[in-house]
């Protein structure tokens, strides 16, 4: 019997069929069934390429010792039972390079019969396809971070699973997620490998951040330079890759090598992102959801309770002056009219002025002030502007907030009451106090409640409107003490032109 390398021999010297597949571009092997262990035969220049071996170091080797060790042995004993039915098999099956390297082979496996149908060899089609695998992988664990991020309660742990998943299962080192707040772009989480100073609160127009918020377009930069709207955070960044969040705003990625990011890398970052604008859409829409049931609940206190007493006032007094003809019941019963149309209208105000802004416009502080003091019953009161900033916001809205806080210190300090308005010194916002009585520190949240009122025929609605505007700009607003011991309303996180 001719020993194996005589076969070989007699294999390569007869060339016929061979010319074409030396040269084909996936790798090809060729067994012989009838050698116990099914020795390697030939292989073709891809395969050699592949695998990293020497041609003298395959052909003669048994065709189940090509496999690694993680392809169990009924895998094996499969496709050779397949090739002695002569039936065409397919398998992915784990491979292993020269140096060590594992790498995924899609193999299909062929019988080559004589004239007579009988078995002569078979043959092996193999296909690298560890990137494919990889990419299911990669793709596999992307889904499961999507159902995760659903999960989430807060915006800010959206953003750290976010860049968690990228360094983890993209590999991205360097990356942050910036959130629209107001008129800026500002990092909510950074992954563990970024520097300290590696990413900066950004306006909206500016900057690569502000270019992709703006545009809703990915964007990869092979190489930065000076010339560019990069405007990295950090000077050792040398490519970049940023993707709009849908609205809510922009992740990015950097290398500190050029050419750091490829078209599969910016696929994978969009359908990440995808899942992270899935997320912050579903906090947003149930943070308004719980301030809608919030002012439905204030609407249901208020129409349940405070417009059923003036209802009682005006059935009863109509009685009485019907039974007695007096003119001070059909008084009484307009005073209790008054006090429904007040109610009404504030509760309209309240529905209106909950919804978040947009468009904000640059507005002169004391000329809104000096305008809204006009509108309000304010007796002997006074107005001081004390200083004159310039103030972004919604001009209706603002315009109901002073107006409320005016009226308020009349209600409550008296006629004559000096009220102030002006910037605060950090220039992060305003603010409208007064010289009276002031607020208990004990009530100074409660305040703000629906329904709160220390005066007589008031709504408790009035400072409900302001916290209700000073929210749809994302502002916060605060009770304190003036210097006078009156109270003193401070306004912050306002976006202000001193």
């Amino acid at each position: 019997m001719n020993t194996v390398g005589e076969r070989v021999k007699e294999e390569r010297d007869d060339r016929t069929g061979y010319d074409v597949v030396d040269q084909a571009p996936v790798g090809i092997t060729i067994c012989d069934p009838s050698q116990e262990g099914l020795p390697v035969v030939y292989v073709n220049d891809r395969f050699v390429e592949l695998t990293g071996y020497d041609r003298s170091e395959l052909v003669g080797r048994d065709w189940p010792s090509l496999q690694g060790p993680e392809t169990s042995t009924a895998r094996i004993a499969e496709v050779c039972e397949a090739v002695e039915a002569q039936e065409t098999e397919t398998a992915e099956l784990l491979l292993y390079r020269a140096d060590g390297e594992p790498f995924w082979s899609r193999v299909r496996v062929a019988p080559l019969c004589d004239d007579d149908g009988n078995l002569q060899k078979y043959v092996g089609f193999h296909e690298d396809v560890t990137d494919e695998r990889r990419r299911e992988g990669t793709l596999e664990a992307l889904h499961g971070v999507a159902t995760r991020l659903q999960n989430e309660g807060t915006v800010d742990a959206v953003c750290e699973r976010t860049v968690s998943a990228a360094a983890s299962i993209l590999d991205f080192e360097i990356c942050t997620v910036m959130i629209r707040d107001g008129e800026w772009l500002v990092p909510r989480a950074m992954s563990d490998q970024a520097p300290p100073d590696g990413s900066r609160k950004m306006a909206l127009d500016h900057g690569l951040a502000g270019a992709t918020y703006q545009s809703g377009k990915s964007t990869v930069i092979d190489e930065i330079s000076e010339d560019d709207v990069s405007d990295p955070a950090n000077d050792t960044y040398r490519s970049g890759m940023s993707v709009p969040i849908g609205e809510h705003g922009v992740f990015q990625v950097v290398h500190v090598e050029p050419n750091g990011f490829d078209e599969q890398d910016l696929e994978l970052a969009e359908l990440l992102v995808t899942h992270t604008a899935s997320a912050i859409g579903r906090l947003e829409r149930e943070r308004e959801l719980e301030r809608q049931n919030e002012r439905l609940e204030s609407f249901v206190d208020v129409v349940s309770h405070d417009l059923r007493n003036p209802l009682s006032v005006v059935k009863g007094s109509l009685e009485l002056a019907r039974e007695t003809g007096d003119d001070e019941h059909f008084q009484r019963a307009r005073g209790a009219i008054d006090r429904m149309d007040q109610l009404i209208e504030d509760l309209l105000t309240l529905a209106r002025h909950g919804e978040p802004v947009e468009d904000l416009v640059p507005v002169d502080l004391a000329t809104l002030a000096r305008e809204s003091w006009t509108t309000v019953a304010t007796a002997d009161a006074t107005l001081v502007v004390e200083t004159s900033p310039t103030v972004h916001c919604h001009v209706g809205r603002i315009r109901q907030v002073l107006e409320n806080l005016f009226r308020n210190a009349v209600e409550h300090a008296g006629e004559d009451v000096t009220v102030a308005v002006g910037g605060l010194p950090d220039g992060t916002g305003f603010y409208v106090a007064d010289d009276g009585p002031g607020i208990p520190a004990a009530e100074r949240e409660a305040v703000f409640q629906s329904g709160y009122s220390k005066t007589d025929g008031g709504t408790g609605l009035g400072l409900s409107i302001v916290h209700q505007c000073a929210a749809a700009h994302g502002w916060t607003v605060a009770v304190t003490e003036s210097e006078d011991g009156g109270a003193r309303f401070e306004f912050t996180d306002v976006e202000v032109d001193s």
